[in-house]
């Protein structure tokens, strides 16, 4: 799985970073991925996190 966020879209809610700490971090204004899920329950989150996103700058694409 790959995950992403576009930068330019994100609002720095912190949904995604709450959601799933282990792949996403706030950093300044933004989210970032700090590192690709690992896990089965990583990739669940990241998913959820891309489908909640209130501006959809995450992108989750399985590999």
């Amino acid at each position: 799985m790959t995950v992403s966020v576009d930068e330019t879209r994100c609002i720095g809610c912190g949904m995604c970073a709450a959601a799933v700490p282990a792949v996403f971090q706030i950093q300044g204004r933004v989210s970032v991925v700090q590192t690709q899920p690992r896990t089965p329950a990583d990739e669940a989150g990241a998913f959820d996190a891309a489908n909640g996103c209130p501006v959809n700058a995450i992108k989750a694409r399985r590999s």
